[in-house]
């Protein structure tokens, strides 16, 4: 059980870090990625001072629309 429990959360951290590599390379490469029928557009903050309001921003309007 102890090995199984290990290879899983080994598993799971490989694939979390994967996960952001590849998302990360798409959004560089192409500007968004796919997930299914849906496609995200990315946008790069390049002032970190703005970035606490920018994420507030795009949050609320999440929750509009």
């Amino acid at each position: 059980m102890g090995k199984f429990l290990l290879g899983l959360v080994i598993g799971w951290v490989l694939c979390h870090r994967y996960t952001h590599i590849m998302i990360a390379s798409e959004c560089e490469r192409l500007g968004g990625f796919f997930v299914g029928s849906k496609t995200y557009k990315c946008v790069a903050i390049k002032n970190d001072s703005i970035t606490q309001t920018t994420i507030l921003k795009a949050e609320k309007l999440n929750r509009l629309g």
